[in-house]
């Protein structure tokens, strides 16, 4: 027996130097272009793997990764072989592996061994799903229902039609899997779709048009691995089982079926932590909403988004993952109100509270207004009489007041121009400017300008320039 057991250590052991050298360069990139929506059936992957295996780490992350990308229709079962220090850790994986001769770690069979995969090498994985899935296969059809019945046992019932002309036989291959497996890779990262036990492994045959049933018990504390341990565990939520038809011609896999076990869902919780708070007042009229939510099962959350100036407000998004909404500037002095409509991927819903909140009062700046042209030069008078003036020489012909104006808020309605209190033109467009001709001058006066910018809400400023005039 000690030579035995020493044998098998050996031979574990050359297989996982066996599988480092195969994968040296390997890469992680998927092909992103597959026709798997025209794929005959959904393909079924066995990988044969071990946990004192280097390469077996990338390989369960890739196919991993494969997996939910979308890209490719297929289910898979890693079949855990070996320990961490290379001894026996399932037999039933042990005897899967034997019946197709894996001899390297990690190994893929898909389909029955209608294509496999030899170690780490994602850039084969894309085009070995894409040619099992494409193949002809056997008109069956199977559905498959798993039961949780409490204290670690479950129940599964198949059924099978033979939809073709001629009977069919076959063999139905169902494994137990946790989808977070208790057994974790050379690097200590957990595997997925990790192997426990067979539901089902067994012959089957179904006439023409014929129905195949069959169901099964099975309960956790009476299977384990070869370390002693049970699977009395096993939590429902983390339990898939996936099933391969495979062909008695060929082996191969006509169809592939997974069911998980299904809980009673609970609807989410009632969305809160309201921002703007609920009756708040005085709010920015540029705020952005957000809230909280959260769902007893975990389950992924989308929402509704109710908004408007009655308590009945309209929805205004659907279906939006993000916990935040821009409702676009809002009025000031307005009573507003909002709720949120919760929904989990199942299809359950909760409707939150009904919100409000008043934004805050316009509060209007006035505009501001500086005259550029004449150039405004030294004081000569005193500043708060005069502030400010220039002194021109030689004025020949005319000259143009031009003010540069500005208003946050509401904006400039328009700009007048004054000379010596009389107001001379208006101007609505930037830049503001007024033409004054020398039909206007005295020898040896001065000359008043003002200028008055509007806003739209009534506010006003005002600037002032002296211009004395000399032949």
């Amino acid at each position: 027996m000690k030579n035995t057991n020493k044998i098998v250590y050996i031979l574990s052991f050359l297989i996982f130097i066996s599988s480092i050298s195969i994968n040296v360069g390997s890469t992680k990139i998927l092909n992103e272009n597959s026709p798997f929506m025209n794929y005959t059936h959904t393909v079924f992957a066995e990988v044969g793997t071990s946990q004192n295996c280097v390469p077996c780490d990338d390989w369960n992350d890739n196919i991993y990764n494969a997996y939910i990308s979308g890209e490719y229709n297929f289910e898979y079962v890693e079949m855990i072989i070996f320990d961490h220090n290379g001894n026996t850790l399932n037999d039933a994986a042990v005897n899967w592996g034997n019946s197709y001769n894996i001899i390297a770690y990690p190994t893929t069979i898909i389909d029955g061994d209608y294509r496999r995969i030899f170690g780490n090498i994602p850039s084969e994985l894309p085009s070995k799903l894409d040619a099992s899935g494409n193949r002809a296969v056997a008109n069956i059809q199977a559905s498959m229902v798993v039961t949780w019945l409490g204290n670690a046992v479950i129940q599964v019932e198949i059924e099978i039609k033979n939809n073709g002309q001629t009977q069919y036989n076959g063999h139905i291959r169902a494994s137990i899997t946790e989808i977070i497996s208790r057994y974790d890779t050379h690097y200590g990262n957990p595997y997925h779709f990790g192997f426990l036990d067979f539901a089902f492994n067994k012959d089957i045959s179904i006439n023409p048009g014929g129905t195949y049933t069959d169901s099964t018990l099975w309960n956790g504390y009476e299977h384990g691995d070869k370390h002693g341990d049970n699977f009395g565990d096993i939590v429902p939520e983390n339990i898939q089982v996936t099933m391969g038809i495979m062909n008695n011609n060929n082996g191969y896999v006509d169809e592939t079926i997974a069911a998980r076990i299904a809980g009673e869902n609970n609807p989410p919780n009632e969305p809160g932590n309201p921002s703007p708070p609920n009756g708040g007042g005085n709010i920015n009229i540029d705020e952005d909403f957000s809230w909280s939510c959260s769902d007893p099962d975990g389950d992924p959350l989308t929402y509704d988004v109710y908004f408007g100036t009655t308590n009945l407000p309209e929805k205004v998004s659907s279906n939006q993952s993000e916990t935040t909404f821009d409702p676009g500037t809002l009025n000031h002095e307005i009573h507003y109100y909002w709720k949120i409509v919760a929904w989990d991927d199942k299809g359950a819903s909760t409707e939150g509270p009904l919100w409000s909140f008043i934004t805050k009062e316009k509060t209007n700046i006035a505009p501001t207004i500086d005259i550029l042209k004449p150039n405004k030069g030294i004081y000569i008078f005193n500043k708060k009489i005069l502030p400010r003036y220039i002194l021109i020489t030689k004025i020949i012909g005319s000259i143009t007041i031009e003010a540069n104006a500005f208003d946050e808020d509401s904006g400039i309605e328009k700009v007048e121009f004054y000379i010596n209190n009389k107001i001379v033109g208006t101007d609505t467009t930037y830049p503001y400017s007024y033409f004054w001709t020398n039909g206007y001058f005295k020898i040896f006066h001065l000359y008043f300008i003002k200028v008055i910018a509007y806003d739209f809400d009534g506010k006003t400023s005002t600037d002032r320039v002296i211009v004395e005039k000399y032949l």
